[in-house]
């Protein structure tokens, strides 16, 4: 490693990033250890941009010199203490841009002369000793305690002992480190054994008792074993990657939810005849709703949901023309017309030529026809089951085919686009909304409806069970779309509260769906996705407590297969494993048509 232009490499990335830095680190929750930092590529800075509060640097002292290394045979001349890590801070320190941080010095040469050269060293340091940001600490060969006051107050000591702690002056001891696999076996894959934890959370506690923070070293560099070791309490989390594990740590808690409002879950009745022909379509769709979505909103309600009680189940297929993994335009289009297009279309092909969608079969085969979405409803979903548009940004576009679609009503946000369709649906509020005997439009936001964390409450639900008390006095068969769109805009915001909060509330709307078929045995429920959003993922929890702790891959869609239910009439077709454009032939095989 040529370390002075390393140096100068790292310092001007550290000034790109730092009021990145600087926001983490107020972000900050759990502190990281970066452990053996003088092995990584950039010494010091990869460790210090990353957010890590503890730098370790392990010392050798050789001809009056302190380098930094792990042993005296891998000495590189270039490599010394001050300056890899002592001149760094001190400039920063200059410049007053030194953060709170732990240098902890582990020395692997004699503990006595190493630390009088230390001493000497650091007393050209002013700047640090007497920063009160920067904390030294020595580890590795230390005095025996009874020897810590006999240094300069600027050092402080790393004990290596929990039996002592109680009978020893702590007053130069900043941290208690023990090793790990003294304790514990565990790879940090899983979780530890009861005997392990015990042991564990005894060091914790202990060290806790007596007022000191502690630290394993030796422990799992995993995931798992940080948020691990960050919920027990440990002070200082051990790791050779600080970056990732400072940025894992920072989103813990915002990732992690716990449902206070349980659901309830309804108990369909299965009293229907799979081979009758259903004369109601119900299409419920969960925008970014994966399996995983599901999971987490069903241990979130303590195990159970009503979508979880259905079992005529398959698997769609996402993928869009274009692209392996589709967007909400192609997926809608999908569905909606039972055909492939690339990403972006709205009820269009490949070729952008219009394709006859259901609620247009539909209507013709004398079907009333509503939607609903708590998205605004030239949204890419709701559109393409009224529009043909190549561009699902072409909203102008849009709402002149929403204008002059076939829909008898539509249920959505938007409201500060009425203008454009106002001539072609009368505007009614959810209240007055009472029969189909003109074409009405129900606003229900201004763009986007309001979420559930913003207070939306059940206005979702309460909008699908008034549709549906419309659809059924019209006394005609009919299709019903209903969206609930922010499932995927929380996976795009990787807000795992969000999420599981807009699917419990998508779980509510899907019981109200499931009642009114059991009441009209007639009606054919079918629940799916467009896509999966965000890759999110269950990472731990706690089912009894009703927490669930998750993860992201991206902040953009999945090209993973999505889960399809039904139940009703011809829910049997809904099984296995197909393309999404048969959500389309499948509803039309049912009904016959």
């Amino acid at each position: 490693m040529k370390t002075s232009k390393a140096f100068k490499c790292v310092l001007l990335l550290a000034v790109l990033v730092w009021s990145n830095a600087i926001l983490a680190q107020q972000a900050e929750t759990y502190q990281v250890h970066a452990h053996n930092d003088y092995a990584q590529e950039f010494p010091f800075w990869g460790a210090y941009v990353g957010g890590a509060a503890s730098i370790e640097a392990d010392v050798f002292l050789k001809e009056n010199r302190l380098y930094v290394t792990h042993s005296e045979a891998e000495i590189l001349p270039e490599n010394t203490l001050e300056h890899l890590y002592l001149q760094p801070l001190a400039e920063l320190a200059r410049t007053g841009d030194l953060r709170k941080l732990q240098l902890l010095i582990d020395i692997k040469s004699e503990a006595k002369p190493t630390l009088k050269a230390l001493a000497q060293i650091l007393e050209n340091y002013p700047a640090l000793t007497q920063s009160d940001k920067l904390e030294l600490v020595i580890s590795g060969n230390r005095p025996q305690s009874e020897d810590y006051g006999k240094h300069p107050d600027f050092i402080q000591f790393d004990h290596q002992n929990t039996d002592d702690l109680k009978s020893i002056d702590l007053s130069k001891v900043a941290l208690v480190s023990v090793n790990f696999k003294n304790y514990s076996v565990w790879n940090g894959l899983g979780r530890m054994v009861a005997a392990d934890l015990q042991r564990v959370e005894a060091v914790i506690n202990t060290a806790h008792a007596n007022g000191k923070p502690v630290r394993f070293w030796a422990s799992p560099d995993t995931k798992t074993a940080w948020a691990t070791l960050a919920n027990l309490g440990v002070d200082y989390i051990n790791t050779d990657t600080p970056a990732r594990a400072t940025d894992f740590l920072n989103q813990l808690k915002p990732n992690t939810y716990t449902n206070t409002e349980q659901i309830d879950v309804y108990k369909p009745a299965f009293d229907f005849d799979y081979n009758a022909r259903p004369q109601n379509v119900i299409l419920l769709i969960g925008d970014g709703n994966g399996l995983t979505q599901i999971t987490s909103a069903q241990i979130a309600n303590g195990g159970e949901l009503s979508l979880t009680q259905l079992t005529d189940i398959g698997f769609s297929k996402t993928a869009s023309a274009d692209d392996l993994v589709t967007d909400s335009a192609a997926g809608g289009t999908a569905m909606a017309t039972g055909h492939k297009t690339h990403n972006r279309a709205i009820g269009v092909d490949s070729y952008d030529q219009p394709l006859q969608n259901i609620t247009e079969i539909l209507s013709l085969q004398g079907f009333n026809t509503g939607l609903m979405s708590t998205d605004a409803i030239d949204g890419a979903t709701p559109a393409s089951f009224y529009a043909h548009r190549a561009e699902r940004d072409d909203s102008e576009g849009i709402l002149a085919d929403l204008k002059g679609s076939r829909l008898n009503f539509f249920i959505a946000g938007g409201k500060s686009k009425a203008d454009r369709i106002s001539s072609a649906f009368t505007i009614k509020s959810l209240d007055s909304f009472t029969d189909l005997t003109e074409k009405t439009a129900v606003f229900l936001g201004e763009s986007k409806v309001l979420s559930v964390a913003a207070g939306r409450g059940k206005l979702f639900p309460n909008s699908l069970t008034r549709a549906l008390s419309v659809l059924n006095a019209a006394e005609k068969p009919f299709f019903l779309m209903a969206e609930a769109a922010q499932i995927d805009s929380n996976g795009h915001t990787n807000n795992a509260a969000g999420i599981i909060q807009e699917m419990l509330d998508f779980d509510v709307a899907i019981a109200r769906a499931l009642q009114f078929a059991d009441t009209h045995k007639n009606t054919l429920v079918v629940i799916t996705a467009d896509h999966e959003t965000s890759g999110f993922g269950i990472m731990g929890g706690d089912l009894d407590q009703k927490t669930v702790r998750g993860d992201f891959l991206s902040t953009d869609h999945s090209g993973v297969m999505v889960p399809v239910f039904a139940y009703g009439p011809g829910a049997q077709l809904f099984r296995g494993v197909y393309e999404n454009t048969e959500i389309f032939q499948r509803i039309l095989k049912a009904l016959e048509l």
